[in-house]
């Protein structure tokens, strides 16, 4: 039996999730690395009151809100999360103290990565939490050698300044304890802290008189070396490396095995501006980490990425793709919560590699596809391969996503209904998954269009759910059948009583509604049990099952679409 709700009857008229978010001191963003766009949920003034949009908008600008020394940034927590990402994103967590326009307050950060073209970060989606004020005197332990990632790049323009001119070569090294998200599960923060602050004490035993090293975002280290030659770069990377792993780490928690990732950027080779070479060392260092790498990265020309819109003939090659049949589903399993039997899975869009070598990675393809007004092409590919898939596999369930450019236009909705009445009855098994902010642009006609697509025979799911742009209440007005709770909020149910809290909330509001819930981003088994003794209805994530893409996926005839 379900847990009882914690709800009155009529609690649900006077909760909306916004309201609730802001009273927790919650708010969902998403972050565009590639681009260092930051986009935030609709309660992002109420939870961070005076921060400047110019600061909210940018990934890295945010970061220059954290304390230095206080723990690491959402960058850095990213950067150095271990792991690789399969399509479905890689989590990260971190604790840091921001000055919140006069506000220093405790923040929790936690989310998921997903990798671009190249394996590295691209995007993020994760849940900022306000714990508590930051006490007098709690980060005084400041001692000079702690800065935030402007005054690196500050200090290292002054470094380029005083020895270019006499042609002596400037190396930045960065460098960062590797898997510090598993330590600190492992030994908790306070040792953690002991464990940073060993790694800094070996890396100055080793250090020349001349060089010059701080500690910035948390876990990182910048060493600047002056009058390095270049051959000699990976030697004294190797020096300090070698140091840091010398010997176990003994704490109050026990005993750790440190292990140290290096990235450099010399210059002028790579290039005499300072923010480039920090972002080159920074780069070099996510490479040295990506690969497991024991030696220095040096950062290369070549390697600087450049913004993925920026590629020529991405328009070309996309329709390429629609021509060659690379578009594909990755189907990711659904389960009942209490039985654990699949009840349906997601249709996720995958597009393979081509002939001149280009892989389109999920989390930059599909807000290029937007950007640049081709998501209508893909969504009709993807309802087109679903319905081949549903008339092929009689027993087969699926949802998929319909990006909001794609509902709003009527040609989408043209091909909805022409597919599912050419393939009668598979309506019934297919889901239309549309993302919360599609409701709220214009409520009376999107309702008329789930109306037309629920007459079809289809069921409608409301996905990432949570976030606060609409309340349950707004929700009445829509022909809703499921409800995704946004995995930002799901994946922290261990740590935290807030999201607990909250969660539960959504799915006890849901059953007012008599709608049912999916919970995404579930990837261990207490985070399963908690919700279904609250009565979710269905789970997804990485403990149910990974996307992957069936042979059948590929079936049926794709339209050619003109060049």
């Amino acid at each position: 039996m379900p847990a009882p709700s914690i709800l009155s009857p009529r609690d649900d008229c006077h909760i909306d999730p916004r309201s609730l978010l802001s009273s927790i001191g919650e708010v969902v963003y998403a972050w565009d690395i590639v681009h260092d766009a930051l986009s935030w949920g609709p309660n992002a003034h109420e939870v961070l009151a005076g921060v400047s949009d110019a600061v909210m908008s940018r990934g890295l600008s945010f970061a220059g809100l954290v304390e230095p020394g206080s723990g690491r940034s959402r960058y850095d927590a990213i950067f150095s999360a271990s792991g690789q990402d399969q399509g479905e994103g890689v989590v990260y967590r971190t604790r840091y103290a921001a000055d919140l326009a006069g506000r220093k307050m405790w923040i929790e950060d936690a989310g998921r990565w997903f990798a671009g073209v190249d394996g590295r970060p691209a995007s993020a989606r994760g849940v900022l939490r306000l714990e508590r004020a930051v006490k007098p005197d709690e980060l005084s332990a400041s001692n000079g050698e702690l800065c935030d990632r402007t005054s690196l790049v500050e200090r290292v323009e002054l470094a380029l300044a005083e020895h270019l001119p006499a042609e002596r070569v400037v190396v930045v090294l960065v460098a960062a304890i590797d898997e510090l998200t598993r330590l600190n599960d492992d030994f908790g923060h306070e040792a953690t802290d002991e464990i940073i602050g060993v790694v800094q004490e070996r890396l100055r035993s080793v250090m020349r008189r001349r060089d010059h090293l701080v500690r910035y975002s948390g876990n990182r280290f910048a060493i600047l070396l002056t009058g390095c030659p270049q051959n000699q770069v990976e030697a004294a990377a190797r020096r300090f490396i070698k140091a840091v792993a010398q010997s176990a780490i003994e704490t109050a928690r026990g005993i750790a095995l440190v292990r140290l990732r290096v990235g450099a950027a010399i210059a002028p080779t790579l290039s005499t501006h300072a923010g480039t070479l920090v972002a080159g060392a920074e780069n070099a260092l996510a490479n040295a980490k990506a690969g497991a790498i024991d030696a220095a990265v040096i950062a290369k020309r070549s390697d600087m990425r450049e913004p993925a819109v920026a590629r020529q003939g991405f328009d070309l090659q996309a329709v390429a793709a629609l021509n060659e049949r690379r578009v594909q589903l990755a189907l990711q399993p659904v389960v009942r919560a209490r039985e654990r039997s699949t009840a349906f899975h997601e249709a996720l869009l995958r597009v393979g590699q081509g002939e001149n070598g280009l892989f389109f990675a999920p989390a930059e393809l599909i807000p290029l596809l937007e950007r640049r007004g081709l998501i209508r092409l893909f969504d009709h590919r993807v309802l087109e391969l679903a319905i081949d898939m549903l008339v092929d596999e009689p027993g087969l369930s699926l949802s998929v996503n319909v990006s909001p450019r794609s509902l709003a236009d009527p040609e989408w909705l043209d091909a909805f209904l022409a597919c599912t009445n050419a393939a009668r009855g598979v309506a019934k098994r297919l889901i239309v998954e549309i993302t919360e902010t599609a409701t709220i642009e214009n409520p009376a006609r999107v309702a008329k269009l789930l109306d037309k697509i629920k007459a079809q025979g289809a069921r409608i799911a409301i996905d990432d759910f949570g976030a606060g742009h609409t309340s349950l209440r707004h929700l009445r007005t829509f022909p809703i059948d499921i409800l995704k709770l946004d995995g930002a909020f799901t994946q922290n149910l261990r740590r935290s009583t807030d999201d607990r809290f909250y969660v539960r909330t959504l799915i006890d509001l849901a059953r007012h509604l008599g709608v049912e819930t999916v919970a995404e981003w579930v990837d261990d088994e207490l985070q399963a049990t908690m919700l279904t003794d609250w009565g979710v209805t269905y789970l997804q994530g990485h403990l149910i099952g990974k996307a992957e893409i069936r042979p059948k996926a590929q079936a049926g005839s794709p339209k050619r679409v003109a060049s």
